[in-house]
């Protein structure tokens, strides 16, 4: 396939077509990386990080902790452990 650069402010330029960047999960928010291999540009699609929701919202609607860490996540402070500060002091 032909596509034609242009020039794109001081730099140049190109459009994927939509067919190819929806094959590859590209959209106008996408990070690509683009190096040189063998006198070739090879653009690769970078792996974001996701945000806190994305994350959250992966998680399976009938998920449950496993056996050795439910006692964990259903127990309540025992102590100071939520809301005191600590501070740290700096000596050389």
């Amino acid at each position: 396939m032909d596509i034609e650069i242009k020039k794109w402010g001081n730099s140049l330029g190109f459009r994927i077509p939509c067919k190819i960047a929806e094959r590859f999960g590209l959209d106008e928010n996408s990070i690509v990386e683009v190096t040189e291999l063998n006198n070739s540009l090879v653009i690769t699609k970078k792996k974001t990080t996701p945000t806190l929701d994305e994350l959250l919202a992966s998680i399976p609607g009938d998920f449950e902790y496993p056996k050795d860490v439910l006692d964990f996540v259903e127990s309540e402070p025992v102590g100071k452990e939520i809301g005191e500060q600590v501070t740290f002091v700096r000596t050389e």
